[in-house]
């Protein structure tokens, strides 16, 4: 998820493997990196050809490839933008705890991405405010995009002893065309709904 959000140097980091996905950063589906420190074991998924230095048969999408090559080159050069959401995130959750209700960020002060944010209002169902949301016209989500179409609570945010606040947790990404407007209009909404009658 950091890739094309924050600077981060593979080779001075203590980072064995990293994946990226082509798709996180606005380039085609299906495509993807592998980075391996040298040195660390990799074992092959798919054996058969010598592609990939001998790490995977198949022929190479080259056209998903190049895609994700120009999708790199433009999110790294735009790098500054996530910085600056990274303000507007942070400006939106102050505005949500200024209501001293039941309002809860999950995460806040610890080390994350500026572009996401995880968010309860106490007695409004993640489900509840996902439709509430999207019919507002702003698009959220319960859960990341890889445990979409679940109900069931974050498994992490249990863990993290969020007890019934998992179930109304709602999780907020910005995106390269994603404005400080945006961040106001979603503050505006979200509002707006907390304090409806459930």
């Amino acid at each position: 998820q950091m890739f094309g959000k924050r600077h981060i140097e593979f080779t001075a980091s203590n980072i064995s493997y990293a994946s990226l996905s082509a798709h996180k950063i606005g380039g085609p589906a299906g495509v993807g990196a592998l980075l391996v420190r040298p040195g660390s074991r990799l074992s092959s998924l798919l054996r058969g050809g010598g592609q990939e230095q001998g790490r995977r048969a198949g022929t190479e999408n080259l056209v998903g490839i190049a895609g994700f090559g120009g999708a790199a080159d433009e999110a790294l050069g735009d790098i500054g933008h996530y910085q600056k959401m990274e303000k507007w995130r942070d400006d939106f959750e102050a505005r949500m705890l200024a209501e001293r209700g039941g309002i809860q960020v999950f995460g806040r002060g610890a080390p994350r991405l500026g572009n996401t944010s995880s968010i309860a209002a106490a007695g409004k169902s993640a489900e509840t405010m996902v439709m509430a949301f999207d019919i507002a016209g702003v698009a959220i989500s319960a859960g990341a995009a890889c445990s979409s179409g679940k109900v069931k609570s974050s498994h992490v945010l249990e863990s993290m002893g969020a007890g019934p606040r998992a179930g109304e947790a709602i999780r907020i990404s910005g995106g390269w065309a994603t404005c400080k407007n945006d961040f106001e209009t979603l503050a505006d909404v979200f509002l707006q709904l907390y304090k409806q009658p459930a």
